[in-house]
């Protein structure tokens, strides 16, 4: 933990003792004369279950079906019961990970849960509905219910992941609300039902639930695992862009990361800053259409060259234009070679008309060429391209994304750092030299909590 930022730390402590300190508090005042041992170790069994089929997400987190069950839980048994389902049920599915996971990012999920579910539980009981009364206060109960326990699930976890990754605590919230948002708001009602069936029929009535949860579990899985192949394939292209260049190699990656870190400093939407970073990988797939001549030539490019080359970024616009999903992002990979002074092409666009994403994308892809060894001259290192780069300001480049380049470089120039010391290891290790001798390891990072 001690490699952990002073600041997360500090949060992570604080919600691992607010959670343990609401569930000793729920169990020390909850009247166990009304305590059914059949529904809770039956709804006990269903958590476990539920827990053993995470979801992950795409920033950090994960999200399970289980929330149905806690739901189910606390409409038929109040907060303490159904705290105490959640609390054992992840403790006794997570009990073969004991030992894989370090001691506090355990006690922070379980404290995350703890206080998700105990909350939406005393907002439910706070309007003390009766669940035969189809009425307007069942129905604020089981709204606020839903609504408490999503917004502190949602917030606790995002708050991690802004401390750990590096991002607004508010686009850690809107990224990790757009995918728990459509898996809560289509499990509340099944919840619902579980509780009235269980209420009405009892235990033969609830398993008959098992078979919808593990569908509804399979189809948000698949929602996932189709997005991950898809960008999977993005990063596949890429690769294949530079694969046709021996001395671009890599070359996507870098200009991609160094997007994403301007972006991140310009405080876009993370969702903007993650299709910028998908599109920064494909901004050179133009030159799939490019001879290898060309492309490999090891001397200057002539007039006649150079026009040919010019048309990789019209081409690759049009090829990713066919990708419904970034068509609005297109004119990025059009005009990243515009000029702030309009002496670029392949329009001639000028100052602030140049999209924004194709003005950081242009930064972070001429930092990267000057960086970068080429058949005609030696790379620069990254403070020879950082002084060029701020004298193209205003010229070929905005001015105000090289400001900020240069106000993010100190953590470029440490990645890059860091990079090279880990390839020079890797190198070494291949060769059965020692690794330890070359520089120290990277550092470890947090990572997302589980949700």
């Amino acid at each position: 933990m001690q490699d952990l930022p002073l600041k997360l730390r500090i949060y992570v402590l604080a919600v691992i003792v607010a959670g343990f300190i609401f569930l000793f508090h729920a169990l020390a005042n909850f009247t166990w004369k009304s305590f059914s041992i059949t529904g809770f170790l039956l709804f006990l069994v269903l958590a476990i279950i539920s827990d053993s089929l995470p979801v992950h997400m795409p920033r950090g987190g994960v999200v399970t079906v289980s929330f149905a069950i806690y739901f189910a839980a606390i409409i038929l048994y109040g907060a303490a019961v159904a705290t105490l389902v959640a609390v054992l049920g992840d403790l006794l599915c997570s009990k073969k990970q004991m030992g894989k996971l370090p001691w506090f990012k355990d006690l922070f999920n379980k404290a995350e849960l703890i206080l998700s579910v105990g909350l939406a539980g005393v907002a439910y009981d706070f309007f003390s509905p009766s669940l035969k009364a189809f009425d307007l206060n069942l129905f604020l109960a089981l709204a606020s219910s839903v609504l408490v326990f999503l917004l502190i699930n949602v917030s606790l976890v995002a708050v991690v992941v802004a401390l750990a990754q590096g991002i607004s605590v508010w686009q850690g919230v809107l990224v990790n609300m757009k995918w728990a948002f459509p898996n809560f708001v289509a499990l509340a009602p099944l919840g619902f039902l579980i509780a009235l069936i269980y209420a009405e029929f009892g235990f033969r009535g609830v398993v008959l639930f098992v078979i919808p949860l593990l569908i509804a579990r399979h189809s948000f899985q698949a929602y996932v695992d189709i997005r991950d192949m898809y960008l999977d394939t993005i990063q596949s292209l890429a690769a294949a862009i530079d694969a046709k260049d021996p001395y671009t190699k890599g070359h996507s990656e870098r200009v991609a990361d160094y997007s994403v870190k301007i972006a991140r400093a310009l405080k876009l939407p993370e969702a903007r800053v993650e299709k910028l970073k998908y599109v920064a990988l494909l901004h050179d797939i133009g030159k799939m259409g490019i001879r290898e001549q060309i492309l490999n030539k090891p001397s200057m490019l002539t007039v006649t060259e150079f026009d040919e080359m010019k048309k990789h970024s019209v081409t690759g616009a049009e090829i990713v234009g066919k990708v419904r999903r970034f068509q609005e992002e297109t004119e990025i990979i059009r005009h990243h070679h515009e000029r702030w002074d309009g002496k670029g092409y392949p329009d001639g666009l000028k100052g602030t008309a140049i999209p924004l994403g194709a003005r950081i994308v242009a930064v972070a892809d001429t930092f990267d060429a000057m960086t970068s060894d080429r058949p005609y001259r030696k790379a620069l290192t990254p403070e020879e391209a950082l002084k060029e780069i701020e004298k193209c300001a205003g010229t070929q480049l905005d001015p105000d994304v090289v400001k900020l380049f240069c106000e993010i470089f100190p953590s470029i120039a440490q990645d890059i750092a860091l990079k090279k010391t880990t390839a020079r290891q890797a190198e070494v290790a291949k060769a059965g030299g020692d690794a330890d001798a070359v520089g120290s390891s990277a550092p470890r990072t947090f990572g997302g909590m589980v949700s």
